[in-house]
Formats: structure tokens, C-alpha cells, sequence
């Protein structure tokens, strides 16, 4: 790709960014406020829109850091792009689309609905289990998490893939060592890791494995990470990484799209009015699942 077609797709991968985010957006304000007035289904479903909302709140800060940043100090005034909390966000992201996939979307079973769902919200409540209370307010909330969890362990007894766990995973789980269980995988007897959930979701290799890995490094501060900040730095190819962000985003944004829209019918019909939010989406998803053929 030579600088001239870069610099023009970079320029249409942060218009579709855009737009992208604004047919997300308004997804989200049709469906709500919820219809449903089954209580448990109600709560399921909000959970699904506050994790909407917490992946399109990475996403428009991701865009906000493009813009760059400055600052005058009285020894220093420091004007960059941060695009190493962009990759961060790319990856908080990620994961969150991955989370929604894995949790909301995918489920075939109610078996297997109901065990994704009270897992993920038992192991939100044990994360906190041992944290120090500093105030009343956090002592309270502890007695809630441990009913809470005890009525999820009562409702879990009879649920078929929570009885599929050996009686070793289900105690540590719930002592809190083995969290994660909630993107166990009955059939192949395995925790899915975020590729897995990623490939089902069918985003290509590219995106699962290889992308996924170095926006971990970003995050954990890995030498190849610290190498890239100061390569580019050094060549000052903010416009470049900026470029490979919204090109990493927009697929995984289309996609929540896609799924969002599947989980809430009013906004899938909102999605099916927009010829334009529509095909956008639609060539964006292509993209994230036909990456692999450009990598031969």
C-alpha cells in the first residue's frame, strides 16, 4: 500500500468509525427503556445494554485520544497522541464484545444461558469477596454479594452444565480461585480462551489471535510494546497507529452491532430502515472475518 492510498484509507477507516458508532448508538436509544416485564429476564438484558454501554464509552474515548493531547507544564509541555491508552482501550474493547458474545448473544440452550449468565454475575460478586472494607457501605454490599450468591449457587444445582463440572471446579470456584468458569465449554470440557470465543464470534485469526496478542503486550507493558512506543515516537507515525486502531475497531464495533441488534428486535429494526448503517456494517463484519486472505 503505498503512503498515498494509506493516508486515504486511514481518512475513510475514521469516517466509518464514526458512523459506526453512531448507528450503535442509536441501536442502544431505541431499545430502552426494556419491554419485558419478566424480572430475570429484564435484569439479563439491562446487564447486556451497561456492557454495551461500557464498550461504546472505550470506543468514543478512543476517538477523543486521536485528537492528541496537550499539556504545559512549568519544565515541560508535552503535545502527542496516546496511542498506547488507545490500544489499551482497543483491547478493553475487544474483550467487551467478546464478553457480550459469549454471554448474551451466543447461547443455544437456556441451560446454557442461564449457566453463562449466573457464573459471570456469581464471579463479579467473588472478585470482591476478600476486598478490605473501608466504609459501612462496603460491608453492606458484602452481606448482598453473599446472598446473592447463595441464591445463584441454589439456582446453578440444577442446571445441567454447572452438574457437568467435576465437584473440584465448582468448590474453586466459588473460593474464588478459579473464576473464569463461566466461558467453560461443555462439549470440549475446557475454559475458552478470548481467541476461542473470538473465532465462534468469526473474526478471523488475524484479529483473534495475532491482534488480540500484541494489544495484551500494549496493556502489560511487554518489551515489544515499549519498542513500538519508542519506534514511533522516533518516527512520528501517530497518523499510522491511529490508522491501524480504527482498522482494528471498526470490524469488532460492526459486529457488536450485529449482535446487539440480534439480542433487542427494536433495534434490529431500527438497523433494517438504515440502508446506510446497514451496509456499513455489513462490509465492516466482511472485513474483521476475511482479514486472513490479505495475510498470505
Amino acid at each position: 500500500m503505498t503512503q498515498s492510498e494509506l493516508e486515504q484509507f486511514g481518512a475513510q477507516s475514521k469516517q466509518a468509525y464514526k458512523k459506526l458508532l453512531n448507528v450503535l448508538a442509536q441501536a442502544m436509544r431505541v431499545s430502552s427503556p426494556l419491554a419485558t416485564t419478566d424480572a430475570e429476564n429484564r435484569e439479563r438484558l439491562s446487564m447486556a445494554q451497561g456492557l454495551s454501554n461500557k464498550f461504546i464509552d472505550h470506543a468514543v474515548t478512543i476517538l477523543y485520544l486521536s485528537r492528541g493531547a496537550n499539556l504545559d507544564l512549568p519544565s515541560f509541555r508535552f503535545s502527542f497522541v496516546d496511542f498506547v491508552s488507545m490500544d489499551v482501550l482497543t483491547r478493553a474493547s475487544f474483550e467487551a464484545f467478546l464478553t457480550f458474545h459469549h454471554v448474551f448473544y451466543s447461547p443455544q440452550t437456556k441451560d446454557e444461558a442461564d449457566y453463562r449468565y449466573w457464573m459471570y454475575k456469581a464471579a463479579g460478586a467473588l472478585e470482591r469477596h476478600d476486598f478490605p472494607t473501608v466504609i459501612e457501605e462496603f460491608e453492606q454490599t458484602r452481606v448482598e454479594d453473599e446472598e446473592e450468591l447463595a441464591q445463584l449457587r441454589e439456582k446453578l444445582k440444577s442446571n445441567a452444565v454447572f452438574q457437568g463440572l467435576t465437584e473440584a471446579q465448582r468448590t474453586r470456584f466459588f473460593e474464588g480461585k478459579e473464576l473464569n468458569l463461566w466461558r467453560w465449554d461443555p462439549d470440549i470440557k475446557k475454559v475458552l480462551s478470548w481467541r476461542e470465543i473470538a473465532i465462534h464470534a468469526k473474526l478471523s485469526e488475524v484479529l483473534a489471535s495475532h491482534v488480540y496478542r500484541l494489544l495484551a503486550g500494549r496493556a502489560h507493558s511487554s518489551f515489544l510494546s515499549v519498542l513500538q512506543s519508542v519506534e514511533t515516537r522516533k518516527s512520528e507515525s501517530q497518523e499510522e497507529d491511529i490508522t491501524v486502531t480504527t482498522g482494528i475497531m471498526n470490524p469488532v464495533i460492526a459486529n457488536m452491532v450485529r449482535e446487539y441488534c440480534g439480542l433487542f428486535p427494536k433495534a434490529q429494526e431500527a438497523l433494517s430502515k438504515d440502508s446506510e448503517g446497514s451496509g456499513i456494517v455489513n462490509w465492516w463484519i466482511l472485513m474483521g472475518r476475511t482479514l486472513d486472505e490479505f495475510n498470505k
